[in-house]
């Protein structure tokens, strides 16, 4: 997944949602989901997440955002930031 352009929201919503090994529909393609609120995150599956982005973007997270990821929009801001940066 780390190669070419970054997956669209709704595609890494999907390909998320499986790495996650979370149902299908839990994570819903809306920018505005709210990783704890909605998808009732706790910070060992947050991490899980910033584990798997840092994969299929290629490169390592500083741990500091774990704090400032609060939506899907967030998280997929970052992916595609550090997918386009290598």
């Amino acid at each position: 997944m780390s190669t070419g352009d970054p997956l669209d929201f709704g595609e890494f919503c999907d390909a998320l949602a499986l790495e996650l090994d979370l149902p299908a529909m839990s994570i819903t393609a809306n920018h505005d989901t709210h990783l704890v609120d909605d998808l009732a995150f706790d910070s060992v599956l947050t991490f899980e997440m910033l584990l798997v982005v840092e994969v299929w973007a290629g490169v390592m997270l500083p741990d500091a955002l774990l704090g400032q990821l609060k939506t899907l929009g967030d998280v997929y801001d970052v992916y595609c930031k550090r997918v386009t940066q290598r």
